[in-house]
């Protein structure tokens, strides 16, 4: 798999994943080139990596690619499944965007506020929007609520906005996470 300069490798036996390792290195070398260390990784991932590493007594690793987290796990019927969640640079990325967003725009009126959070949001939702990301995405959808009554509170000194009274108010609703793709 492979997104502009970064691509994971999947291999059957672990000797075809070194031996793809050590003809890259060759490769990129001939064209004066490196491998960053610190994400290049040979590591027993998929459907019997969880019970050769729980021999040693180990969990299986995971590993982050285009801001998903990927995890051996398994479906509801028991079978093997690649779980994807939202990896956590990738979340703190995009609340602290939306946090110096809201900051530069304390002076917009609440709903272009609204509007333009909604399009965060949705944006963020139709990237990420697979099932096992669902309680992440709802939980980021909290914090940019909290981010912006932080904000809005701190346009007066004598703020009324209180949980109960921002949600009856048609404003201050921002969209909630569905799922986009059923399966990948």
């Amino acid at each position: 798999m492979r997104f502009v300069d970064d691509f994971v490798g999947c291999f059957e036996y672990g000797q075809d994943a070194e031996d793809f390792l050590r003809e890259l290195r060759k490769r990129f070398a001939g064209f004066n080139l490196t491998l960053a260390e610190e994400k290049t990784q040979v590591m027993l991932f998929g459907r019997f990596a969880r019970e050769q590493r729980a021999k040693y007594g180990k969990r299986p690793k995971s590993f982050e690619f285009l801001g998903l987290k990927h995890v051996c796990g398994v479906d509801r019927s028991g079978k093997f499944a690649v779980v994807r969640s939202p990896s956590v640079k990738s979340c703190r990325k995009f609340l602290a965007r939306t946090h110096e967003w809201l900051i530069r725009h304390t002076h917009w009126k609440r709903r272009d506020q609204q509007r333009h959070l909604h399009v965060m949001l949705t944006g963020l939702y139709q990237y990420f929007g697979l099932h096992h990301c669902q309680r992440k995405l709802q939980w980021i959808m909290r914090e940019v609520q909290r981010q912006w009554i932080r904000t809005l509170r701190r346009q007066s000194q004598r703020h009324r906005l209180y949980w109960s009274h921002l949600g009856s108010r048609s404003w201050f609703e921002l969209p909630y996470p569905k799922t986009v793709h059923q399966a990948v």
